[in-house]
């Protein structure tokens, strides 16, 4: 009787076999479940990212769609005028806002891009310039960027007086407002291609030279 109870037994072999194999497996499903929940925590960095920069796209395309006929830009910073305000609280009831968009540089080396609206005054009956009042607190429209920057559709005369047209990343306040402005955002996890924006054609109209 004791013979065949060990008989139907397991050896030591056997239990060090098994326990390996059962530590493989485990390794194994942990190794495909770390994969599984880092792929998915990618996606969805992924998914918010692009839905920054396509909130950011809709702001811009906003704004710019009511611009005035003050533009300046650097490249990397854009401020005018608009008749479509957009706050931190979505739409805003302002008759007239400057806006100022900024591709500012963080300590990572990344950029960010910021958005300032100044509220501007009614225009008094002298025709005074309107002083706008300060910056409000910025709004952070991206963030993690590693291109961020304006530009903006111009005509050159050549040589032989023929208008060819050139994108120039800065424009001066006292030039008539650009027709066309080109935004470049890219992220490492969602590229945007650059957007053409253009202003109402009542204000474009009114921007031609």
């Amino acid at each position: 009787m004791k013979q065949r109870q060990a008989a139907q037994g397991f050896t030591l072999l056997e239990l060090i076999v098994a326990l390996a194999l059962a530590s493989l497996v485990a390794l194994v499903g942990a190794s495909a479940l770390s994969g599984m929940l880092d792929f998915r925590q990618r996606s969805m960095t992924r998914s918010e990212t692009r839905a920054d920069l396509q909130a950011a796209e809709r702001i811009l395309r906003h704004e710019w769609a009511g611009r005035g006929l003050a533009v300046s830009s650097d490249g990397q910073s854009l401020e005018f005028d608009t008749l479509h305000p957009v706050g931190a609280e979505g739409i805003t009831s302002l008759p007239l806002a400057r806006v100022r968009l900024a591709c500012e540089t963080l300590a990572s080396d990344q950029l960010e891009l910021l958005h300032y609206t100044s509220t501007l005054p009614e225009p008094t009956p002298n025709n005074a310039p309107a002083k706008a009042t300060p910056w409000r607190n910025p709004q952070v429209l991206a963030t993690g960027l590693q291109t961020c920057s304006f530009s903006f559709l111009t005509l050159e005369r050549q040589a032989d007086d023929k208008p060819t047209p050139r994108w120039i990343t800065r424009w001066d306040a006292k030039a008539p407002p650009p027709q066309l402005m080109r935004l470049a955002l890219s992220h490492p996890g969602a590229d945007m291609p650059p957007v053409v924006y253009r202003a109402s054609s009542k204000d474009s109209k009114e921007g031609k030279p």
